[in-house]
């Protein structure tokens, strides 16, 4: 099952997914996937990827990892997130973002997502998510 693409435009088209660089983002399957090239935007002073935004793209990676195998009349929201930062990534480099969904309840949610450079792992998550009836 692929997400529903209608349901990742307000996702895609947020102004800080945009400012950030996300590209491609999608979810296929219980899994998510989106990349950015680590630039201005996006790095700290040092010219590293800073560490917030390896959090919301976690996070924003394992929503479309999710959104692939949820009902239509429910929504998820972030219950609890783990991050572990392995290494930095420099000005220029591209960070592939990979979400799987581990376990879905009734309520509840347990996602791994890593983020990756050149296939090295760089973060590791483990995002929690509670589901909840969508407000149409």
């Amino acid at each position: 099952m692929t997400t529903d693409i209608n349901r990742l435009v307000p996702v895609i088209n947020l102004p800080y997914h945009q400012f950030l660089g996300v590209q491609n983002l999608r979810g296929e399957a219980g899994r998510g996937f989106l990349s950015i090239t680590v630039n201005q935007n996006n790095a700290n002073p040092l010219g590293a990827l800073h560490g917030g935004v390896i959090y919301s793209l976690c996070d924003v990676c394992a929503y479309a990892a999710l959104l692939s195998i949820m009902e239509d009349e429910n929504e998820a929201v972030t219950h609890d997130i783990h991050v572990s930062v392995l290494r930095s990534a420099r000005l220029g480099q591209k960070i592939d973002f990979e979400a799987e969904v581990v376990k879905k309840g009734r309520t509840l949610c347990f996602i791994d997502a890593a983020a990756r450079v050149e296939g090295n792992v760089i973060a590791a998550a483990r995002v929690t998510k509670s589901i909840v009836k969508r407000v149409l």
